[in-house]
């Protein structure tokens, strides 16, 4: 027998053995998946298309090396977000997401045909999305741990895998935090 066979009936047997113990101990209902966690791997695949995005963006077309933009990816769904120059740009960025990977599953481009944004404003932005994340987190109703906020230009972005109960309750808490312009929910319901 090769040494290349007695890996492979080594890692068969070890295989069978953990199947045995957990149908052992899983009990009647089997294996549960949990639909609102997303795992280590879509965690590492959504960073690694938010740096395709915005490589692309930026190798592709030279002139969204002068636009102020964020990519966030949330389970293969991306969000644009800040300031190009044209329609045409904004057209094209959605394009360039779209194809920077398989595992993009749907495109939400929130860009505005602007200018760049301030310091100020870009720092307001941060604080705005600290506060609406404090009040997320002290809520009894809301899982906060599976949203993200996203603050741009006073609009403020939700993403996660939510049920449409808790995506309402956050959306309404983010609505009342002083100086949120705007929300956009960009949930996934379950």
């Amino acid at each position: 027998m090769s040494i290349k066979q007695i890996v492979l009936v080594g890692l068969l047997l070890s295989s069978s053995a953990c199947t045995t113990i957990l149908t052992g101990t899983a009990g009647s209902e089997g294996i549960q998946e949990d639909r609102y966690l997303r795992t280590a791997g879509t965690i590492v695949e959504d960073e690694s298309i938010e740096t395709k995005v915005t490589v692309n963006m930026r190798t592709q077309q030279e002139q969204f090396r002068d636009s102020s933009f964020d990519v966030i990816s949330h389970n293969g769904v991306v969000l644009l977000v800040g300031q190009v120059q044209s329609e045409d740009l904004k057209q094209q960025a959605t394009r360039i997401a779209s194809e920077a990977s398989v595992h993009v599953r749907r495109v939400h481009n929130e860009m505005e045909i602007a200018g760049p944004r301030s310091l100020l404003s870009r720092s307001n932005d941060t604080w705005l999305a600290t506060k609406v994340r404090t009040q997320l987190a002290a809520s009894d109703q809301i899982n906060s741990n599976r949203m993200r906020v996203i603050a741009n230009n006073g609009t403020v972005y939700l993403m996660g895998i939510v049920d449409s109960t808790e995506g309402e309750r956050a959306s309404n808490l983010a609505r009342s935090v002083g100086g949120v312009l705007r929300v956009v929910n960009v949930f996934e319901f379950i």
